[in-house]
């Protein structure tokens, strides 16, 4: 698994802010850029703090009408 998507990590968000609308709450950075290459081009390194997101299993489809 390739760690430079931030959409698997469960620390990463979408801001309301237009300027900056990625974020990470592990580092706490905001940035333009998805926070792993903020990160990348600070450290030099690969993100320390990747955490796969959990998905929701329990999710039940209901039959019938919607109304």
């Amino acid at each position: 698994m390739t760690q430079n998507s931030c959409n698997n990590c469960s620390h990463f968000y979408i801001t309301y802010k237009n300027n900056f609308p990625y974020g990470c709450r592990a580092f706490g950075v905001i940035s333009k850029k998805t926070p792993y290459l903020e990160i990348k081009n600070i450290s030099g390194t690969d993100c320390a703090l990747f955490s796969n997101r959990i998905k929701n299993g329990n999710i039940k489809v209901k039959k019938g009408k919607l109304a």
